[in-house]
Parts: C-alpha cells; structure tokens; sequence
C-alpha cells in the first residue's frame, strides 16, 4: 500500500513540476535578458536606447535575445567604439553556449585573428 501511495505521489509531482532542464534553460535565458540590459547601461538615454530595453524585455524566446544581438552591437558601438563592443557583445554571446543549435551560433570572424 505504502509503495502504491508513494509511485502515486512521485507520478503527481512530476506532472505537477516543471523539468530541471527547462528551469534551467529558463534561468540562463533571464540571465542573459539581463546581463543585454546591464551592458546597455552606460549609454546615454535616447528614444533608440528606450526601445531596445523594452524589445529585449519583451523578447519571448531565446532566438529572439540572438537575432538582438546585432541591434545591440549597433547601438553600443555609436558611443563606445567598435572594439568596445565587440568585446561587450562577445561576453553576451558566451552566455548561449550549449542553448542554442550549433548552425545557428556565429563563425569565427577571421579579421579578429
């Protein structure tokens, strides 16, 4: 009886929580949400800067936080130069390891070499 309570139990429980690889996923994804954020910190407040903040707090998945990735570099390198923020969007990049497929991730730019 005991065992039968206890499988019914488990079997509860997990249909009731989520998977730790989801959980985990999902607090990366917020980890790199905020770590665009804190990059874009230093810049001077601007209708541009105003609208990438709300788009990547808005984004609704990983793939939209990557596709930002271009827009941020474009607005961080304006005030900061482009090495700075090469360098920047190279410390958010590094947060996507192993999240994404290996086609989608970028190649390495044979000009940094």
């Amino acid at each position: 009886m005991r065992r039968t309570i206890a499988k019914l139990t488990t079997s509860l429980m997990g249909m009731l929580s989520e998977p730790a690889a989801e959980v985990s996923a999902k607090s990366r994804i917020a980890a790199i949400r905020q770590a665009m954020l804190d990059h874009l910190t230093d810049l001077a407040a601007s209708s541009r800067l105003t609208k990438m903040r709300a788009r990547i707090l808005y984004a609704t998945d990983l793939q939209s936080l990557w596709y930002l990735r271009a827009d941020i570099m474009t607005l961080l390198a304006e005030p900061l130069g482009e090495s700075v923020a090469t360098q920047r969007l190279e410390a958010i990049t590094k947060l996507f390891d192993g999240l994404l497929p290996a086609a989608q991730k970028s190649r390495p730019n044979r000009l940094r070499q």
